[in-house]
C-alpha cells in the first residue's frame, strides 16, 4: 500500500509541483516579473533574464535536493505522513525562492527607474463584449443533471439497503469500512456533489466577472487574449465538474451495492479522475499563459513603448496579496501564477478569506476530535 501512495504522490503532486515551480516564469506575461510591474521592452534585458535564470537554478537545486532526501527517508521508514508533509515543504521552498526573486526584481526596478518619465495608463473595458463569447451557463445543466440523477436513484434504493452499508473504498475498489445506515451515510455523497457543483459554478462566475488585465501598449490584442483565456478556463471548469460528478456517481453506486467495485475498472476510473484534471490544467496553462499572454492573436495594435501599465505595486504585498479599497473589483488576476485572487481591500474579499480560513481550520480540527 505504501508503494502505491508513494507513486501516486510522486506522479500527481511532487513532479507536477517541481515542473510548475520551475517553468512558471515562462507562463507570466512580459510586463510582470515575480510580482513586479515592468515595461515590456525591458523584459528581455540581461538583468531581468538573470533574475529569472537564478530563480530557476535555485528552485531546481533546492526543490529536487529536498524532495530526494524526504522521499528516501519516507521509503526507509515507510512513513506516509512524511510524504504528505513533504508537499508543504516543497510549497515552502517555492515560496522562498519566489520572494527572493521578487525582492531582486523590486530593487532592480527602483535602481533602473523604469517607470520614471513614463506615462502610466489604466485601460478598463466597459463594453461587456466578453459576455457574448463566454461559455453559456446553461452548459452547467449537464453536471446538475448528474447530481439530480444521483439523488433520485439514491432515494429509490434507500429502503432496499441493509443496516450496514459500505462507505469507504481503497483505490482498487475494495471495501475498507462499513457504516450504519442513516440519512447522512447514504446521502453524504450526493450532498457533497451539490457542494462541489456549486463551487465549480461559483468559480465559473468568478472567471467571468474578474477584471480583465489589459496592456496599454497593445490593448486590443491583450483584451482578445484575455477573453479567449477566460473561455478556455470556463470550459475546463465545466469539464472537471462533469468528471468529478461522474466519479461520485460511480462511488455512490458502490455504496448502494448496485455494482461490484472490486474490479480493474475501479482503478481506471479513479486514476482518470485524478489524471484528467491535472493534465488538463497543465495543458490549458501552457496554451493560455497568464491573461492569455501565450495565445496567438492578430495584433491590431501599434505597440507604443512610450506608455506603460499603471505602476500599482504598492497595492500588492509581496506581489501576492492585493489590497486596494479604491478598486471596486472583488476578483483580480494573480501576478505570479495563473488564476485569480481576491481584493482584500473590499469587505466582501475579507469575508471570503475568513470563511476559507474557518473551513481549513475546521477540516484540520475535526479529525482530532
Amino acid at each position: 500500500m505504501f508503494l502505491f501512495i508513494f507513486l501516486l504522490n510522486m506522479f500527481t503532486i511532487y513532479l507536477p509541483l517541481l515542473l510548475i515551480g520551475y517553468f512558471m516564469p515562462n507562463f507570466i506575461k512580459k510586463t510582470l516579473r515575480f510580482g513586479i510591474t515592468i515595461p515590456e521592452k525591458v523584459s528581455t534585458s540581461e538583468e531581468v533574464l538573470k533574475i529569472q535564470k537564478n530563480y530557476k537554478r535555485n528552485y531546481a537545486l533546492s526543490a529536487v535536493t529536498i524532495s530526494i532526501i524526504l522521499n528516501v527517508i519516507a521509503i526507509k521508514t515507510q512513513s506516509v505522513n512524511l510524504l504528505n508533509f513533504g508537499i508543504f515543504i516543497l510549497l515552502g521552498i517555492m515560496t522562498i525562492n519566489y520572494l527572493h526573486s521578487h525582492n531582486k526584481a523590486k530593487l532592480l526596478k527602483k535602481e533602473k527607474g523604469w517607470t520614471q518619465n513614463k506615462k502610466q495608463i489604466v485601460i478598463v473595458d466597459t463594453s461587456h463584449r466578453y459576455k457574448q463569447k463566454y461559455l453559456s451557463h446553461h452548459w452547467f445543466w449537464i453536471p446538475i443533471t448528474i447530481v439530480i440523477f444521483t439523488i433520485i436513484f439514491t432515494m429509490v434504493q434507500y429502503s432496499n439497503l441493509p443496516n450496514q452499508i459500505p462507505t469507504q473504498f481503497d483505490f482498487y475498489g475494495n471495501i475498507t469500512n462499513y457504516t450504519n445506515k442513516s440519512f447522512f451515510s447514504v446521502f453524504g455523497l450526493p450532498i457533497t456533489q451539490i457542494g462541489m457543483t456549486t463551487m465549480f459554478y461559483i468559480i465559473y462566475r468568478i472567471i467571468q466577472r474578474a477584471k480583465p488585465s489589459i496592456q496599454v501598449s497593445r490593448p486590443k490584442a491583450s483584451l482578445k487574449q484575455n477573453q479567449i483565456s477566460k473561455r478556455y478556463w470556463a470550459i475546463y471548469m465545466l469539464v472537471i465538474s462533469i468528471i468529478i460528478n461522474l466519479q461520485f456517481v460511480y462511488i455512490q453506486l458502490n455504496v448502494l451495492q448496485v455494482i461490484d467495485s472490486r474490479s480493474k475498472i475501479s482503478f481506471l476510473i479513479h486514476g482518470l479522475s485524478i489524471l484528467i484534471p491535472m493534465i488538463g490544467a497543465i495543458l490549458v496553462a501552457i496554451k493560455t499563459g497568464q491573461s492569455g499572454s501565450r495565445i496567438k492573436v492578430d495584433n491590431e495594435d501599434e505597440v507604443n513603448n512610450n506608455v506603460i501599465d499603471r505602476d500599482d505595486d504598492i497595492f500588492w504585498k509581496w506581489g501576492v496579496f492585493y489590497y486596494n479599497p479604491d478598486d471596486c473589483s472583488l476578483f483580480i488576476e494573480k501576478r505570479f501564477g495563473i488564476g485569480w485572487t481576491i481584493n482584500f481591500g473590499r469587505p466582501a474579499g475579507m469575508a471570503i478569506m475568513i470563511v476559507i480560513l474557518i473551513i481549513i481550520l475546521v477540516s484540520l480540527i475535526l479529525p482530532l476530535i
